[in-house]
């Protein structure tokens, strides 16, 4: 058997849903809100929805960061923005934040998101 590339769009929208314990309307918000592009079957608005394991991956990320407390809006300005840290005022979820945040820059679909801006 062979193995799926992480790039590679596999997972429509309701197995997508399905894996990460959350909607397919969620799912929509977040690419309406600009934090996921999922591939699109033929290109078109309309074509169904793929997400990649690394998709998922990301996803995730986004996932905890809410259960967090962080809202979308902050999420999206924390990705764009550059700050400085002061470890030694930060609270536990404070830090927690913090390497979710970095995990996601280091992901190759913030490569993509910042491009396309």
């Amino acid at each position: 058997m062979q193995n799926l590339n992480q790039n590679e769009p596999f997972y429509q929208i309701s197995q997508a849903a399905k894996l990460l314990d959350i909607s397919c309307d969620r799912l929509r918000t977040y690419e309406e809100e600009g934090l996921i592009s999922p591939y699109r079957k033929n290109n078109k608005k309309d074509g169904k929805r793929l997400y990649s394991i690394n998709d998922i991956k990301w996803l995730q990320d986004i996932r905890d960061l809410i259960k967090l407390g962080v809202t979308i809006p902050a999420i999206r300005i924390l990705l764009t923005s550059k700050y400085y840290i002061n470890k030694n005022i930060l609270r536990e979820k404070d830090i927690e934040i913090i390497k979710l945040l970095k995990k996601l820059k280091e992901n190759s679909i913030y490569q993509g998101l910042i491009k396309n801006k």
